[in-house]
Protein backbone atom coordinates (compact mmCIF):
# COMPACT_ATOMS: atom_id res chain seq x y z
CA UNK A 1 0.00 0.00 0.00
CA UNK A 2 2.84 1.95 -0.30
CA UNK A 3 3.19 5.42 -2.36
CA UNK A 4 -0.77 5.47 -2.42
CA UNK A 5 -2.24 9.30 -2.80
CA UNK A 6 -5.33 8.52 -1.16
CA UNK A 7 -6.84 11.84 -1.88
CA UNK A 8 -7.18 11.11 -5.30
CA UNK A 9 -9.72 7.83 -4.24
CA UNK A 10 -13.26 7.91 -3.60
CA UNK A 11 -12.91 4.28 -2.53
CA UNK A 12 -10.39 1.73 -1.71
CA UNK A 13 -10.84 -2.60 -1.07
CA UNK A 14 -8.25 -3.32 1.52
CA UNK A 15 -7.88 -7.25 2.16
CA UNK A 16 -5.47 -7.40 4.99
CA UNK A 17 -4.58 -5.63 8.41
CA UNK A 18 -1.52 -3.53 7.02
CA UNK A 19 -3.59 -2.37 4.19
CA UNK A 20 -6.58 -1.08 6.62
CA UNK A 21 -4.27 0.78 8.98
CA UNK A 22 -2.50 2.31 6.26
CA UNK A 23 -5.52 4.25 5.39
CA UNK A 24 -5.27 8.07 7.33
CA UNK A 25 -8.43 9.15 9.22
CA UNK A 26 -8.26 12.37 7.06
CA UNK A 27 -9.60 9.64 4.18
CA UNK A 28 -13.06 10.77 3.08
CA UNK A 29 -13.76 7.75 0.51
CA UNK A 30 -15.47 4.60 0.84
CA UNK A 31 -13.59 1.59 3.24
CA UNK A 32 -14.32 -1.35 1.84
CA UNK A 33 -13.32 -4.99 3.84
CA UNK A 34 -12.98 -8.26 1.61
CA UNK A 35 -10.57 -10.10 3.75
CA UNK A 36 -11.41 -13.51 3.17
CA UNK A 37 -10.45 -15.91 5.53
CA UNK A 38 -8.04 -13.52 7.32
CA UNK A 39 -9.67 -11.39 10.56
CA UNK A 40 -8.83 -7.75 10.25
CA UNK A 41 -9.57 -5.37 13.36
CA UNK A 42 -11.39 -1.81 12.73
CA UNK A 43 -9.81 0.09 15.45
CA UNK A 44 -10.50 3.84 14.08
CA UNK A 45 -13.57 5.61 13.03
CA UNK A 46 -12.96 7.12 9.37
CA UNK A 47 -14.90 9.53 8.09
CA UNK A 48 -17.24 6.74 6.49
CA UNK A 49 -18.51 3.60 7.66
CA UNK A 50 -16.10 0.59 6.91
CA UNK A 51 -18.09 -1.54 5.01
CA UNK A 52 -17.76 -5.02 5.46
CA UNK A 53 -18.20 -7.63 1.90
CA UNK A 54 -18.47 -10.88 0.85
CA UNK A 55 -17.55 -13.68 3.78
CA UNK A 56 -15.17 -11.32 5.36
CA UNK A 57 -14.56 -11.81 9.52
CA UNK A 58 -13.87 -8.19 11.01
CA UNK A 59 -13.65 -7.13 14.67
CA UNK A 60 -15.20 -3.68 15.54
CA UNK A 61 -13.53 -2.18 18.10
CA UNK A 62 -13.33 1.43 19.95
CA UNK A 63 -15.54 3.87 18.12
CA UNK A 64 -15.06 2.57 14.84
CA UNK A 65 -18.31 1.90 12.54
CA UNK A 66 -19.26 -0.73 10.45
CA UNK A 67 -21.95 -2.02 8.15
CA UNK A 68 -22.03 -5.55 7.14
CA UNK A 69 -23.17 -7.10 3.95
CA UNK A 70 -23.33 -10.44 2.52
CA UNK A 71 -22.58 -13.32 4.54
CA UNK A 72 -20.12 -11.23 6.48
CA UNK A 73 -19.33 -11.45 10.32
CA UNK A 74 -18.64 -8.64 12.54
CA UNK A 75 -17.26 -8.75 16.11
CA UNK A 76 -18.42 -5.16 17.72
CA UNK A 77 -16.50 -4.14 20.66
CA UNK A 78 -16.00 -1.49 23.15
CA UNK A 79 -18.37 1.66 21.69
CA UNK A 80 -18.19 0.57 17.96
CA UNK A 81 -21.43 0.85 15.84
CA UNK A 82 -22.54 -1.63 13.50
CA UNK A 83 -25.18 -1.80 10.58
CA UNK A 84 -25.84 -5.40 9.70
CA UNK A 85 -27.44 -6.18 5.98
CA UNK A 86 -28.27 -8.87 4.07
CA UNK A 87 -27.43 -12.23 5.90
CA UNK A 88 -24.77 -10.96 8.32
CA UNK A 89 -23.64 -12.31 11.60
CA UNK A 90 -23.13 -9.77 14.06
CA UNK A 91 -21.58 -10.38 18.21
CA UNK A 92 -22.36 -7.04 20.09
CA UNK A 93 -20.09 -6.55 23.11
CA UNK A 94 -19.66 -4.16 26.01
CA UNK A 95 -21.37 -0.68 24.55
CA UNK A 96 -21.87 -1.46 20.99
CA UNK A 97 -24.68 -0.63 19.06
CA UNK A 98 -26.39 -2.40 15.96
CA UNK A 99 -28.72 -2.18 13.52
CA UNK A 100 -29.80 -5.27 12.19
CA UNK A 101 -31.67 -5.66 8.79
CA UNK A 102 -32.69 -8.50 6.46
CA UNK A 103 -31.87 -12.10 7.71
CA UNK A 104 -29.11 -11.13 9.71
CA UNK A 105 -28.29 -12.11 13.31
CA UNK A 106 -27.28 -10.73 16.41
CA UNK A 107 -25.85 -11.48 19.60
CA UNK A 108 -25.71 -8.65 22.28
CA UNK A 109 -23.91 -8.58 25.26
CA UNK A 110 -23.16 -5.86 28.11
CA UNK A 111 -24.53 -2.65 27.91
CA UNK A 112 -25.41 -2.78 23.65
CA UNK A 113 -28.02 -1.50 22.06
CA UNK A 114 -29.66 -3.18 19.24
CA UNK A 115 -32.41 -2.22 16.71
CA UNK A 116 -33.41 -5.19 14.66
CA UNK A 117 -35.93 -5.28 11.74
CA UNK A 118 -36.35 -7.64 8.99
CA UNK A 119 -36.04 -11.63 9.58
CA UNK A 120 -33.24 -10.81 12.11
CA UNK A 121 -32.45 -12.63 15.11
CA UNK A 122 -31.44 -11.43 18.39
CA UNK A 123 -29.84 -12.82 21.70
CA UNK A 124 -30.22 -9.77 24.55
CA UNK A 125 -28.01 -10.37 27.73
CA UNK A 126 -27.23 -7.62 30.63
CA UNK A 127 -27.89 -4.00 30.16
CA UNK A 128 -28.92 -4.49 26.31
CA UNK A 129 -31.99 -2.45 24.96
CA UNK A 130 -33.43 -3.50 21.78
CA UNK A 131 -35.80 -2.73 19.14
CA UNK A 132 -37.68 -5.30 17.17
CA UNK A 133 -39.39 -5.40 13.94
CA UNK A 134 -41.01 -7.51 11.38
CA UNK A 135 -40.32 -10.98 11.51
CA UNK A 136 -37.60 -10.53 14.52
CA UNK A 137 -36.84 -13.28 16.79
CA UNK A 138 -35.61 -12.36 20.40
CA UNK A 139 -34.27 -13.77 23.40
CA UNK A 140 -33.87 -11.02 26.14
CA UNK A 141 -31.70 -11.52 29.69
CA UNK A 142 -31.44 -10.01 32.78
CA UNK A 143 -32.17 -5.82 32.74
CA UNK A 144 -32.37 -5.70 29.09
CA UNK A 145 -35.07 -3.24 27.37
CA UNK A 146 -36.68 -4.82 24.87
CA UNK A 147 -39.70 -3.21 22.03
CA UNK A 148 -41.10 -5.83 19.48
CA UNK A 149 -43.50 -4.95 16.62
CA UNK A 150 -44.06 -7.13 13.40
CA UNK A 151 -44.05 -10.71 14.13
CA UNK A 152 -40.99 -10.58 16.30
CA UNK A 153 -40.92 -13.12 18.84
CA UNK A 154 -39.47 -12.26 22.10
CA UNK A 155 -38.29 -14.50 25.40
CA UNK A 156 -37.76 -12.04 27.98
CA UNK A 157 -36.08 -13.57 31.17
CA UNK A 158 -35.25 -11.79 34.10
CA UNK A 159 -35.97 -8.13 34.85
CA UNK A 160 -36.51 -7.40 30.98
CA UNK A 161 -39.43 -4.79 29.98
CA UNK A 162 -41.21 -5.40 26.82
CA UNK A 163 -43.57 -3.54 24.68
CA UNK A 164 -45.26 -6.09 22.34
CA UNK A 165 -46.51 -3.91 19.03
CA UNK A 166 -48.62 -5.58 16.28
CA UNK A 167 -48.32 -9.53 16.05
CA UNK A 168 -45.27 -9.47 18.04
CA UNK A 169 -45.12 -12.68 20.29
CA UNK A 170 -43.52 -12.84 23.74
CA UNK A 171 -42.64 -15.32 26.20
CA UNK A 172 -42.82 -13.62 30.01
CA UNK A 173 -40.60 -14.66 33.03
CA UNK A 174 -38.59 -14.07 35.78
CA UNK A 175 -40.01 -10.77 37.37
CA UNK A 176 -40.11 -9.08 33.71
CA UNK A 177 -43.10 -6.79 32.64
CA UNK A 178 -44.84 -6.96 29.53
CA UNK A 179 -46.97 -4.23 27.61
CA UNK A 180 -48.63 -5.67 24.72
CA UNK A 181 -50.44 -4.26 22.21
CA UNK A 182 -52.38 -4.84 18.82
CA UNK A 183 -52.29 -8.74 18.29
CA UNK A 184 -49.72 -9.24 20.14
CA UNK A 185 -49.89 -13.20 21.84
CA UNK A 186 -47.57 -13.25 25.56
CA UNK A 187 -47.55 -15.86 27.48
CA UNK A 188 -46.65 -15.31 31.14
CA UNK A 189 -44.92 -17.26 33.71
CA UNK A 190 -42.79 -17.20 37.17
CA UNK A 191 -43.76 -13.37 38.91
CA UNK A 192 -43.88 -12.01 35.15
CA UNK A 193 -46.42 -8.90 34.97
CA UNK A 194 -48.27 -8.00 31.65
CA UNK A 195 -50.54 -5.38 30.71
CA UNK A 196 -52.88 -6.19 27.47
CA UNK A 197 -54.07 -3.54 25.50
CA UNK A 198 -56.02 -3.74 21.47
CA UNK A 199 -56.80 -7.49 20.48
CA UNK A 200 -54.01 -9.06 22.56
CA UNK A 201 -54.19 -12.52 24.37
CA UNK A 202 -51.94 -13.07 27.57
CA UNK A 203 -51.67 -16.96 28.49
CA UNK A 204 -51.75 -16.71 32.55
CA UNK A 205 -49.06 -18.70 33.93
CA UNK A 206 -47.88 -16.25 36.32
CA UNK A 207 -47.96 -15.03 40.11
CA UNK A 208 -47.86 -11.71 38.84
CA UNK A 209 -50.18 -9.42 38.38
CA UNK A 210 -52.08 -9.86 34.26
CA UNK A 211 -54.44 -7.01 33.56
CA UNK A 212 -56.64 -6.80 30.00
CA UNK A 213 -57.90 -3.71 28.58
CA UNK A 214 -59.96 -3.11 25.53
CA UNK A 215 -60.50 -6.14 23.48
CA UNK A 216 -57.75 -7.91 24.90
CA UNK A 217 -58.54 -11.26 26.84
CA UNK A 218 -56.68 -13.48 29.57
CA UNK A 219 -56.63 -17.46 28.80
CA UNK A 220 -55.40 -20.08 30.70
CA UNK A 221 -53.35 -23.03 30.05
CA UNK A 222 -55.05 -26.46 28.69
CA UNK A 223 -56.49 -28.75 31.03
CA UNK A 224 -56.54 -31.85 28.85
CA UNK A 225 -54.19 -33.32 26.32
CA UNK A 226 -56.86 -32.74 23.54
CA UNK A 227 -56.67 -29.19 24.53
CA UNK A 228 -53.21 -29.00 25.03
CA UNK A 229 -52.55 -30.52 20.75
CA UNK A 230 -55.84 -27.92 19.55
CA UNK A 231 -53.85 -25.25 21.03
CA UNK A 232 -50.38 -25.81 20.34
CA UNK A 233 -51.42 -27.32 16.64
CA UNK A 234 -49.76 -30.40 17.45
CA UNK A 235 -50.37 -33.29 14.72
CA UNK A 236 -52.07 -36.08 15.47
CA UNK A 237 -55.18 -38.92 14.45
CA UNK A 238 -56.88 -39.03 17.54
CA UNK A 239 -54.56 -42.19 18.64
CA UNK A 240 -51.00 -40.97 17.73
CA UNK A 241 -49.76 -37.65 18.27
CA UNK A 242 -46.33 -36.25 16.55
CA UNK A 243 -44.23 -34.44 19.38
CA UNK A 244 -40.36 -32.92 19.13
CA UNK A 245 -37.11 -33.88 21.03
CA UNK A 246 -33.87 -31.59 21.93
CA UNK A 247 -31.13 -34.11 21.97
CA UNK A 248 -27.29 -33.51 21.94
CA UNK A 249 -26.12 -34.81 18.61
CA UNK A 250 -22.60 -37.68 18.86
CA UNK A 251 -21.95 -38.44 15.78
CA UNK A 252 -24.47 -40.46 14.85
CA UNK A 253 -25.84 -40.59 18.31
CA UNK A 254 -28.82 -38.53 19.95
CA UNK A 255 -28.26 -38.24 23.63
CA UNK A 256 -30.63 -37.42 26.41
CA UNK A 257 -29.88 -34.04 27.90
CA UNK A 258 -30.80 -35.29 31.25
CA UNK A 259 -29.21 -38.66 30.85
CA UNK A 260 -26.34 -38.73 28.45
CA UNK A 261 -26.09 -42.49 28.67
CA UNK A 262 -29.85 -42.59 27.38
CA UNK A 263 -29.78 -42.83 23.57
CA UNK A 264 -32.13 -42.28 21.10
CA UNK A 265 -32.32 -43.74 17.38
CA UNK A 266 -33.71 -43.04 14.68
CA UNK A 267 -36.90 -45.44 13.83
CA UNK A 268 -36.51 -47.10 17.45
CA UNK A 269 -39.17 -46.63 20.39
CA UNK A 270 -37.60 -45.58 23.71
CA UNK A 271 -38.90 -46.26 26.98
CA UNK A 272 -39.22 -45.15 30.84
CA UNK A 273 -41.18 -45.54 33.42
CA UNK A 274 -43.97 -42.69 33.51
CA UNK A 275 -44.94 -40.50 36.52
CA UNK A 276 -48.72 -40.10 36.46
CA UNK A 277 -48.88 -37.21 38.67
CA UNK A 278 -49.61 -34.66 36.63
CA UNK A 279 -48.99 -32.08 39.50
CA UNK A 280 -45.46 -32.57 38.70
CA UNK A 281 -44.27 -30.81 35.79
CA UNK A 282 -40.92 -32.53 35.96
CA UNK A 283 -40.69 -36.02 36.87
CA UNK A 284 -39.91 -39.48 34.92
CA UNK A 285 -40.50 -39.87 31.96
CA UNK A 286 -39.98 -39.36 28.43
CA UNK A 287 -40.19 -35.61 28.10
CA UNK A 288 -41.52 -34.25 24.75
CA UNK A 289 -43.28 -31.04 23.47
CA UNK A 290 -44.08 -28.84 20.55
CA UNK A 291 -41.10 -27.86 17.88
CA UNK A 292 -40.66 -23.95 19.41
CA UNK A 293 -40.29 -25.19 22.79
CA UNK A 294 -37.53 -27.54 21.87
CA UNK A 295 -35.79 -24.92 19.94
CA UNK A 296 -36.09 -22.93 22.71
CA UNK A 297 -34.63 -25.21 25.55
CA UNK A 298 -31.98 -26.72 23.87
CA UNK A 299 -30.82 -23.07 21.30
CA UNK A 300 -27.65 -22.41 23.12
CA UNK A 301 -26.70 -25.86 22.72
CA UNK A 302 -23.73 -26.18 19.62
CA UNK A 303 -24.49 -29.97 19.36
CA UNK A 304 -28.39 -29.39 19.24
CA UNK A 305 -30.32 -32.48 17.16
CA UNK A 306 -34.54 -32.07 16.96
CA UNK A 307 -35.79 -35.18 16.84
CA UNK A 308 -39.96 -36.05 15.68
CA UNK A 309 -41.30 -38.72 17.96
CA UNK A 310 -44.93 -40.10 17.59
CA UNK A 311 -46.70 -41.21 20.97
CA UNK A 312 -49.97 -42.65 21.79
CA UNK A 313 -52.11 -39.98 22.98
CA UNK A 314 -53.35 -42.14 25.67
CA UNK A 315 -49.71 -42.58 27.21
CA UNK A 316 -49.43 -38.45 27.49
CA UNK A 317 -49.60 -36.85 31.10
CA UNK A 318 -49.86 -33.47 30.71
CA UNK A 319 -48.98 -31.16 33.83
CA UNK A 320 -51.10 -28.94 35.11
CA UNK A 321 -48.70 -26.60 34.59
CA UNK A 322 -47.49 -27.13 31.45
CA UNK A 323 -45.55 -24.81 29.09
CA UNK A 324 -45.46 -27.05 26.29
CA UNK A 325 -43.74 -29.65 27.38
CA UNK A 326 -45.31 -33.46 28.37
CA UNK A 327 -43.68 -36.41 29.04
CA UNK A 328 -44.84 -40.27 28.27
CA UNK A 329 -44.22 -44.08 28.72
CA UNK A 330 -42.97 -44.53 25.07
CA UNK A 331 -42.17 -43.32 22.05
CA UNK A 332 -41.29 -44.29 18.40
CA UNK A 333 -38.15 -41.83 17.12
CA UNK A 334 -39.64 -40.75 13.57
CA UNK A 335 -36.40 -38.46 11.83
CA UNK A 336 -34.16 -36.03 13.06
CA UNK A 337 -35.76 -32.60 12.18
CA UNK A 338 -33.72 -30.72 9.37
CA UNK A 339 -32.76 -27.48 9.89
CA UNK A 340 -34.59 -26.09 7.48
CA UNK A 341 -38.04 -26.69 8.81
CA UNK A 342 -36.59 -24.96 12.36
CA UNK A 343 -37.46 -21.90 10.92
CA UNK A 344 -35.58 -18.81 11.32
CA UNK A 345 -33.85 -20.16 14.42
CA UNK A 346 -32.49 -23.10 11.76
CA UNK A 347 -31.45 -20.37 9.23
CA UNK A 348 -28.95 -18.85 12.33
CA UNK A 349 -27.67 -21.92 13.67
CA UNK A 350 -26.90 -23.42 10.15
CA UNK A 351 -25.26 -20.14 9.37
CA UNK A 352 -23.09 -20.33 12.85
CA UNK A 353 -22.00 -23.84 12.24
CA UNK A 354 -20.83 -22.70 8.69
CA UNK A 355 -18.68 -20.42 10.61
CA UNK A 356 -17.50 -22.74 13.55
CA UNK A 357 -16.49 -25.61 10.63
CA UNK A 358 -14.93 -22.63 8.68
CA UNK A 359 -12.63 -21.67 11.92
CA UNK A 360 -11.47 -25.37 12.38
CA UNK A 361 -10.88 -25.66 8.56
CA UNK A 362 -8.64 -22.11 8.87
CA UNK A 363 -6.67 -23.83 12.53
CA UNK A 364 -5.94 -27.02 10.72
CA UNK A 365 -4.64 -25.18 7.66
Amino acid sequence: MKNIDYSKLTEITVRTQAELDAIPLSFKGMIYVDCGSHKIQVRNRYYLPVVVLNNSHVVACGNSSVVAKGKSVVEARDRSAIEALENSFVVALDKSGVVARDNSSVVARDLSSVVATGNSSIEAWDKSWVSARDNSSIEAWDKSYVAASGNSHVVALGNYMVIAIENSSVEARGNSWVEAKGNSFVVARDSSSVEGYGNSQIINQTKGKVRAFGNARIVYPPQTIREFMDFYEIEHDNKKAVFYKAVHKDGDIYRSDYNSNFIYKIGETVKGECDPNNEKDCSTGIHISHLDWALNYGGSWSDLAILELETDIKDIVLPLDSDGKVRTSKAKVLREVPLEEWGLCGKIIARVKKKENYEIQKSNS
